[in-house]
């Protein structure tokens, strides 16, 4: 912790003289800046009681400082039951055996059906664990959610310690497959994704593994030389993640090694799928915590090709690898190029990388002024999105500390924190809204995030926010539907809206932020805008469509057909 405040304070003054040298050079005439457009009032509302929603994240501490009791928990957006409503899974861990308390513990999973909008416009929410087959205590971490066999139902895949879980959908029903579909896997699971990495229609799975930890293995740690503390992952070594091939039997085979993504000093907390030069095969990156961060470029041959390094996003610039947590991608920059943020440990400046080609990636984050305010944040899960739809896609960063007592230490880093919405300005750079942007101001140990907006705080209550800027009329909600070479969730394809001359790009992700898995429906939003003048898809088989004057309101259903034309 000690090291990572020195380096990014070394950083911090590098970045301060060179602005500094800057102010120096001689002045030219320019012209004059363009007024800037103040920022919105978006006003997000803690709601999760009145919802429904009474989860509660178990870590399981007890005092003996088990280094997993810090890293919880997850959450995903799903349609288990197929009515079109968003439906909500939180992922707990457990007591550790002996604890009296874990027998007032039934599930370590709790599934929330949307029962749709009430009189007061909110929707309400139905715990439906039992009967959808999901009681099970075990110490879990995260969720990715993809439709594996292509029968039009969301199937769940959970992370945890000593083995994962494959629940597989009956309609309505699950029915745990793991160790029958070959991904039961080992150690310590955190995130992971769904994608389709080498276009045979089905979709493969990435499971990110952390440290090499166990109650047998736990190490004493401590922060003032007297009391046990957290340990950090460098006390530990680091796990090889896992990449399995759906073999469309309702199986997989661990092609790990065979399609080159093995590494044994992976300390993987984040996972997200992105074709991030725009050649039509899905890559991804993994996120590292005190390792490099790895950038996998899809060779189109089963294999894959870690580019992290000369890309510019497996090390800061001083050859350093950071305390990399949840990671994701967006448009910030409305159809130029693509960016990846990456969340990091405090003292660190959080991850924004911005490129055009794909080949190298520009740090932006201390210019965008993400990194400088953000700097004594620690950042577990973030999303892109458009939280006034403006048409512009914003940024949330969750955070909260892993340490308690870290303020003994440290007096400027805390360990409830708030999140940070950064509204997007328009000019490369993102404001953030603090008090503006209501209860989301509001500190917490934030884990696992989701759109729209799903906060899962560690040994603490899930967080439901509204936003009441969200306005069926200022967007359009589309939800693809794949066939023939598709998967049948579309993950992969990328959309593109044009909206009065403004492109907005999105793909339909398998997986992002941290221990969590994202709505597979895409929202754009509109400004002012009566419609969408043009919607360009490109299918995840490649063939390509468009459609127009697509109007706001309810969402959208667009089918492929097998030979790639809507329907």
């Amino acid at each position: 912790m000690r090291r990572r405040l020195r380096s990014a304070l070394f950083l911090c003054a590098l970045a301060i003289a060179v602005s500094a040298a800057c102010r120096r050079e001689p002045k030219r005439a320019a012209a004059a800046p363009p007024t800037p457009v103040p920022p919105p009032r978006v006003r997000f509302e803690e709601k999760a009681a009145g919802m429904g929603i009474a989860f509660t994240h178990v870590n399981g501490a007890a005092g003996k400082k088990w280094m997993p009791e810090t890293m919880g928990g997850g959450v995903a957006v799903l349609d288990y039951d197929s009515d079109g409503r968003p439906d909500l899974l939180f992922v707990s861990g457990s007591f550790w055996p002996g604890d009296p308390r874990a027998k007032g513990q039934r599930s370590s999973l709790s599934l929330y059906r949307n029962e749709g909008n009430a009189g007061d416009g909110l929707p309400r929410f139905r715990d439906v664990t039992r009967e959808a087959g999901l009681e099970a205590v075990f110490y879990g971490m995260g969720v990715a959610v993809g439709d594996y066999d292509n029968d039009g139902r969301d199937d769940v895949y959970v992370t945890g310690l000593g083995g994962n879980r494959l629940y597989h959908n009956r309609g309505g029903r699950f029915e745990e497959v793991a160790a029958r579909a070959g991904v039961r896997d080992s150690g310590w699971g955190t995130s992971a994704a769904f994608f389709d990495f080498d276009g045979d229609g089905l979709l493969d799975l990435f499971v990110c593994r952390y440290v090499d930890w166990s109650a047998a293995k736990d190490l004493w740690c401590t922060l003032d030389g007297r009391t046990k503390s957290y340990c950090t992952p460098e006390r530990y070594p680091g796990t090889a993640s896992h990449l399995y091939r759906n073999k469309g039997d309702g199986t997989f085979e661990d092609v790990t090694k065979r399609a080159g993504v093995w590494n044994e000093n992976q300390k993987a907390l984040g996972v997200s799928p992105h074709d991030f030069d725009g050649d039509g095969r899905i890559d991804f990156v993994v996120a590292n915590d005190t390792a490099p961060n790895n950038l996998y470029r899809n060779k189109g041959d089963g294999t894959f090709e870690d580019v992290g390094v000369p890309a510019g996003v497996a090390v800061d610039d001083a050859g350093r690898s950071r305390g990399a947590m949840g990671v994701a991608w967006g448009d910030s920059k409305n159809g130029a190029g693509t960016t990846l943020a990456i969340g990091n440990f405090s003292n660190e400046l959080k991850s924004l990388y911005w490129t055009d080609t794909g080949e190298v990636f520009l740090d932006e984050s201390p210019r965008s002024g993400v990194g400088p305010t953000s700097f004594l944040s620690l950042t577990f899960g973030l999303f892109f999105f458009d939280a006034d739809l403006d048409g512009r896609t914003d940024l949330l960063l969750a955070n909260g500390h892993v340490e308690p007592t870290v303020q003994a230490v440290q007096k400027n880093v805390t360990y409830r924190q708030s999140p940070i919405l950064y509204w997007n300005a328009g000019d490369g750079r993102f404001r953030p809204l603090g008090a503006a942007s209501g209860d989301l101001d509001t500190p917490l140990v934030a884990r696992g995030a989701a759109f729209d907006v799903v906060i899962v705080e560690n040994g603490g209550p899930a967080r439901v926010y509204v936003n009441r800027l969200d306005h069926p009329e200022r967007s359009v909600r589309l939800r693809l539907v794949g066939a023939g070479r598709s998967n049948r969730d579309a993950i992969g394809a990328r959309v593109t809206a044009v909206v009065r001359g403004r492109r907005q790009t999105q793909e339909v992700s398998g997986g992002q932020s941290y221990l969590s898995a994202p709505e597979k429906t895409l929202t754009f939003g509109l400004g002012s805008a009566k419609k969408i003048d043009s919607l360009e898809i490109r299918w995840p088989d490649g063939t390509q469509e468009t459609r127009r004057d697509i109007a706001p309101g309810a969402a959208v259903v667009l089918e492929q057909k097998a030979a790639g034309s809507l329907r």
